[in-house]
């Protein structure tokens, strides 16, 4: 394997193995989190450890509509539990956010078609083109540019999280 495709790989999955194991370490376990707290961990725990994986293509191996519907049930929980809640209901509901759209963005994963950079034609056997090949042939054409949107759109979501949550 290439040096440069290495690296990156192992960075990826020694900082999400480190994420995993601190959400292990932190929250599960404690007592005052309560069962709702219990669960927002395992959820991260279990996204952490997807994250992990994924740059070796081991959640390949998972059923896609088993883990597709676990990372959907994920992205409504965080919302969902939120309005159970008797104080101010909308600003726990944003402030839940973040989790929802990073689920979200991890069964959308599943299906959104590969990038076909720095890789060539991948074995149409195993349901695996690249989007490039949608395009090109003009099947699912319209179906590639809505797949780029949510993609860009959850992308975009993420990042301003991300500054939301580095500037507040």
């Amino acid at each position: 394997m290439d040096t440069a495709v290495l690296v990156p790989r192992c960075l990826l999955t020694v900082l999400f193995t480190v994420v995993a194991v601190h959400g292990l370490w932190q929250g599960p376990w404690t007592a005052d989190s309560g069962w709702r707290g219990r669960v927002d961990h395992f959820l991260h725990v279990a996204m952490a450890v997807a994250m992990a994986v994924m740059p070796w293509g081991w959640v390949r191996g998972l059923p896609v509509a088993g883990t597709t519907v676990f990372f959907v049930a994920a992205a409504l929980w965080f919302p969902l539990i939120a309005i159970g809640r008797m104080d101010d209901r909308v600003t726990v509901i944003v402030g839940r956010l973040p989790h929802t759209v990073g689920m979200a963005a991890m069964a959308w994963m599943l299906h959104a078609p590969p990038s076909d950079a720095g890789r060539g034609h991948e074995n149409p056997a195993h349901g695996s083109l690249p989007a490039s090949h949608f395009a090109a042939s003009g099947h699912m054409a319209g179906s590639a540019v809505t797949g780029q949107t949510v993609t860009a759109l959850l992308a975009m979501l993420l990042l301003g999280c991300a500054l939301w949550s580095l500037t507040r």
